[in-house]
């Protein structure tokens, strides 16, 4: 059991660092492409109309990507007032809030995929591709969301000293 639990943390370890690269890339799309609307309008004094769209979509993305990344690390949700609580207490606590976080990730999926019918057969204009590509975000970004959530409620109750503490607490 401890080689399998092995090889699904090393699974979601990679899968972890490939929606960091993602999320990084995608943010680097916005800065380069905010840069060049603004040297484009104020050096040729004409805008671009791609430059909107690819940096929504990319804002799009990256928001979504975050989101996993926050889940995974234990950043998106920390109620303080659990904390000096008896430990019982504080897992039953963690446990309803992993539940709520499993339930709304995964109604998101399944409505986002519901919604990539329509959105691919519209287009973005400007760039000449469906928005459906921007739509994607929402399963895909909930969709990790929920397997990640998934994971530190396994890892709570299996291995707690692997749950991460968030480091400002950590002075405490």
């Amino acid at each position: 059991m401890q080689w399998q639990s092995n090889i699904v943390r090393k699974v979601l370890d990679a899968v972890e660092k490939v929606v960091m690269v993602a999320a990084v890339i995608s943010l680097g799309v916005i800065v380069l492409t905010v840069v060049w609307q603004v040297v484009a309008r104020y050096v040729t004094s004409q805008s671009t109309a791609w430059a909107p769209e690819l940096s929504q979509t990319a804002f799009v993305w990256t928001a979504l990507l975050a989101i996993p990344l926050g889940v995974r690390s234990g950043r998106h949700m920390l109620v303080d007032i659990w904390r000096s609580r008896p430990e019982r207490l504080q897992k039953t606590m963690f446990t309803v809030a992993s539940l709520v976080v499993l339930v709304i990730c995964g109604t998101l999926v399944v409505h986002g995929v519901e919604m990539l019918g329509t959105s691919f057969q519209r287009s973005l204009p400007s760039l000449g591709i469906s928005s459906g590509w921007q739509m994607l975000a929402v399963p895909v970004g909930f969709g990790l969301s929920f397997l990640f959530q998934l994971e530190v409620l396994v890892r709570r109750f299996v291995a707690p000293r692997t749950v991460e503490v968030d480091p400002a607490e950590q002075a405490l």
